[in-house]
């Protein structure tokens, strides 16, 4: 019952066992159970006890005696080092012996070495005078060897050091024979034979091999003979050695060059190579004379260019020959390299021609008749053809060298040019400010084609940097070189679509206008689309099945890439939006002076809800154009699916949210403060703008009675107080299009002199004055014309965040080869 474990709990038996009623009779016998538990317990513990001092004093006894170990290990180390002192008596004898032989041999080695040592030099110095190199080759060798390697450190014995001296004395001996025998064979004195071309090519060249100081001696002084002649005819100081000669001096080295490989190339070893050594002499004895010329000719600014480019094509000839014949083993300087910083006299030579170019570009007669399909300027190909020659040419010069200097020089000639074709030859394609547009599709084809052009010329333009950029060892330098050029022909390209948008599509966006300002609004009936949206569509959407092209289609269809006319669809919606939601303002909002009950309103709440629901059905009508012109641009199979194509159709979608939120704002019935409150902050996103909220008011005709405006002010600032922790959208809401409107809005209300009105606008509504003075303007009763896009009424779209139309352009096109024109 009573358990081992450690953790036993005794209570646990006792409830148990005294729970019943007559365990207490069983008491005795419980007792008499634990003490004799208890008992055995204890005889357990002393047994245990026991067993582990037994274990103790066995582990005593059997204690190791390490002493004993220590003793054995010192007595073994006694007797190793007596064997050891017994073996070396033993073998002492036998090292003797080994060292006697080891000296005895080295002995017998250096006096069978020394004997062939003399043996090589006396036969050496017999052959040396019978000039038999070939027979003296191996014996030669073997002496200089052996004197070199083995005698050298006995030079301290005196014998020995007498017989180096003289075999040193040998060796400048055969030196000079050598040199001499080489010398009567280049001079001619030495007859042709075969016996003497072995003597040299053999013995001479394998003697000489031995030695690669003696060698390059040779080699040396046989050039300086060979070329001898030339030093003395082609001096820097004479005429003969002018740049004018400098075609003859590269015969005269032809001649030689071509004598000495078949008279004397035999009489030296094929590894010698001495016909390109004899080339390489040629190049670094002519570059010393080049750059001694060159810089007595050109220094001065009237040099001659025939010169220049001469003698620099009769070098280029030269060093194709070299490349040709040695197979593009000459590893020399090339001594086209010093004409390089000479080069850009060349370059600049190149203006007369570009000027002539130019002059003939401007007299070729009538644009019309040669333009071709693709509506770009014939010359600009001509212009890129010329600058393609003249680069190739340039890196025929310079070899594909990273020659920044030229490179500069050449971005240097070739903006000069690009600026000029464009002064002179596509800045007469833009419309002048002044001149009146008689023939409309003849502006636009002129002003298109000048579009096209400057695409051209900067997609080219751009690769003609790229290429140079990647030859320069300063790429920044070249690109600055550029910037003038792109600036101008970005401004090209702005300057082409303002005109495009602003004077000739404005043309017809003026009859909308008119025939927007000529409908009586106060009684229209909402039964149909309105004229003046008819009209915009006429004017804006494509003809398929008609010879008569609308004129957004007129243009459109003539630019060369769909890049432009994305762009161009993308401005001509913002110019559509701008302009109608400004017809819609000028038309609603209310002539100064204001907050006077003698100046009533044109229109009230209720005409301007029923004039919204005659803008709200127009909005229909211009969704449908705005739709319906992507589709038209692009002749793609799937154009529906291009990048370009969706971004423009978010962009009507955009916009025509906008409208449609405005409208809608005017429609709002004034009747309930909170109603159109919240109407109010849920077609304008929560706008906060106290000069938004004012404007629309007023342009929703509620009377001049300011406690009324003061109901819904409540309403309105009570929000703004609300969102005062958190950013508000605090924008010009549809009024970011017509910045000017608002602008005059603000300074209309500013004029109030009515004292309730005035504290109301300047303490409530916190409208503030301009920052700059603006003059009295006044609301015109003419039919509104569309005004040009430029300062703050330039819609700010996602899609036009660019400032330079040719920055999309370059962002867009991609995989061009340099200088290809499709179509072209």
């Amino acid at each position: 019952m009573i358990s081992d474990s450690i953790d036993y709990d005794p209570f646990e038996d006792i409830t148990s066992t005294l729970s019943a009623k007559d365990s207490l009779g069983e008491i005795d016998q419980l007792i008499c159970a634990t003490r004799q538990y208890k008992l055995q317990l204890t005889a357990e513990i002393e047994q245990t006890e026991k067993a582990k001092l037994d274990a103790t004093e066995n582990v005593t006894e059997t204690k190791f005696d390490f002493d004993k170990v220590f003793r054995e290990i010192d007595e073994t180390k006694h007797f190793s080092s007596t064997t050891q002192s017994t073996i070396s008596q033993l073998t002492e004898g036998i090292s003797h012996l080994d060292n006697a032989k080891r000296n005895l041999t080295q002995c017998m080695t250096l006096f069978q070495n020394l004997k062939i040592l003399t043996d090589s030099y006396f036969q050496c110095k017999e052959l040396i005078r019978r000039n038999a190199y070939k027979e003296m080759a191996s014996s030669y060798k073997i002496m200089c060897s052996l004197a070199e390697n083995t005698f050298k450190p006995h030079k301290s014995v005196d014998d020995i050091n007498k017989l180096l001296a003289s075999i040193s004395r040998l060796k400048a001996e055969t030196f000079d024979k050598i040199k001499h025998s080489y010398s009567r064979v280049l001079s001619g004195k030495a007859a042709e034979s075969e016996a003497l071309e072995a003597e040299l090519r053999e013995g001479a060249c394998d003697i000489l091999d031995s030695d690669s100081s003696d060698r390059a001696q040779i080699i040396d002084i046989c050039l300086k003979k060979l070329l001898s002649e030339i030093g003395e005819i082609f001096r820097v100081d004479d005429e003969a050695g002018s740049l004018e000669n400098l075609s003859r001096r590269y015969i005269f080295f032809k001649k030689i060059l071509n004598s000495f490989n078949s008279k004397y190339a035999r009489y030296f070893l094929p590894e010698w190579q001495m016909s390109l050594k004899l080339t390489s002499a040629f190049y670094k004895m002519t570059a010393k004379d080049l750059e001694i010329l060159l810089k007595k000719e050109f220094q001065d600014k009237n040099a001659s260019i025939d010169l220049f480019m001469g003698a620099l094509q009769a070098t280029l000839d030269f060093e194709k020959y070299i490349d040709v014949r040695f197979s593009n083993k000459m590893q020399e300087t090339k001594l086209s390299v010093y004409f390089e910083p000479y080069l850009s006299l060349w370059v600049s030579h190149q203006d007369k021609m570009m000027n002539d170019k130019l002059l003939s570009y401007m007299g070729s007669g009538d644009l019309s008749t040669t333009l071709g399909d693709s509506l770009v300027v014939p010359s600009s190909a001509d212009l890129f053809r010329t600058y393609r020659t003249v680069l190739t040419q340039t890196f025929e010069l310079i070899e594909n060298n990273t020659n920044n200097g030229i490179l500069v020089a050449l971005a240097n000639f070739f903006t000069k040019w690009l600026i000029a074709y464009s002064n002179r030859i596509l800045k007469p394609l833009v419309l002048p400010d002044n001149e009146e547009i008689q023939n409309k599709e003849e502006a636009i084809k002129y002003t298109v084609t000048m579009i096209n052009t400057v695409d051209y010329c900067s997609v080219t333009v751009g690769q003609l940097e790229d290429k140079l950029a990647e030859l320069s060892p300063d790429p920044e330098k070249i690109s600055q070189n550029f910037a003038a050029v792109k600036d101008s022909y970005d401004g090209l390209l702005a300057k082409g679509n303002s005109i495009l948008l602003h004077r000739i599509l404005a043309l017809d966006l003026a009859f909308v206008a008119r025939e927007f300002n000529n409908i009586d609004w106060a009684r229209v009936v909402v039964e149909n689309y309105s004229r003046y949206m008819v009209t915009l569509k006429e004017i804006l959407c494509f003809n398929t099945n008609s010879d008569q092209k609308s004129t957004l289609q007129l243009i459109l269809s003539q630019f060369n890439r769909d890049v432009y006319s994305w762009n161009f669809l993308d401005k001509v919606i913002d110019l559509i939006t701008q302009d109608f939601t400004g017809y819609i303002i000028r038309l609603l909002q209310p002539m100064p002076p204001f907050a006077t009950l003698s100046n009533t309103r044109k229109f009230d709440s209720a005409k301007v809800t029923n004039i919204g629901e005659q803008l709200l059905l127009d909005t229909e009508l211009l969704k449908e154009i705005f739709h319906s012109l992507p589709g038209s641009v692009s002749d793609e199979v799937n154009s529906t699916q291009t990048t370009a194509y969706k971004r423009v159709q978010k962009h009507i979608d955009t916009n025509l949210t906008q409208i449609l939120q405005f409208i809608k704002v005017l429609m709002t019935p004034l009747s309930s403060v909170d109603d159109y409150h919240e109407a109010y902050k849920k077609l304008t996103n929560d706008n906060t703008s106290s000069s938004v909220w004012a404007y629309l008011l007023t342009l929703k005709g509620i009377p001049w009675d300011l406690t009324l405006w003061k109901q819904h002010w409540s309403a309105f600032d009570m929000d703004r107080d609300l969102e005062n922790g958190s950013d508000g959208n605090n924008d010009l809401f549809i009024f970011k299009w017509n910045t000017k409107l608002i602008t005059q809005f603000e300074f209309n209300m500013l004029r109030i002199q009515e004292p309730l009105w005035a504290k109301f606008i300047k303490d409530d509504l916190q409208i503030k004055p301009p920052s700059r003075t603006i003059s009295k303007i006044r609301v015109p009763s003419k039919p509104y014309q569309s005004p040009p896009l430029k300062g703050p009424e330039q819609p700010q779209s996602p899609q036009n965040s660019l400032g330079s139309p040719l920055a999309n352009v370059r962002n867009m096109v991609t995989n061009n080869k340099f200088f290809d024109r499709s179509g072209q």
